[in-house]
């Protein structure tokens, strides 16, 4: 998959920064994306997981959480709910891998997916 690198100064970076924080987006690269017509679910979850797995691996051994309970409940709501459900799916398959520390354990009463730091 190719890559495309930007440099811009620090102004401008801030001023992409506040505009994708009000389009609930998760990174600059997805408001570039979302302003070519470019950004797809896929896009979205594979942001989540990349995000989750990241907050997850700091948390306390020990420690159980729903996906959802990585982010903030603004941060999540502004995720398509689409994206969202590619994302459980994905990240319980990343999980399932046994290489993050992460182990997938019973579902809750809602059926969302209980996962627990290693």
């Amino acid at each position: 998959m190719p890559i495309v690198k930007t440099k811009l100064d620090d102004a401008a970076y801030k001023r992409l920064v506040t505009k994708r924080k009000e389009l609930g987006l998760p990174s600059v690269s997805a408001l570039f994306l979302k302003k070519c017509g470019e950004l797809t679910e896929d896009f979205e979850a594979n942001e989540i997981v990349r995000r989750a797995l990241l907050i997850a691996r700091r948390k306390p051994s020990g420690t159980k959480f729903l996906l959802r309970d990585l982010f903030n409940n603004e941060d999540w709501n502004k995720f398509s709910k689409g994206s969202r459900l590619r994302a459980g799916k994905m990240f319980f398959d990343k999980v399932s891998s046994a290489v993050h520390g992460i182990r997938a354990e019973k579902k809750s009463s809602g059926n969302h997916q209980i996962y627990a730091v290693a």
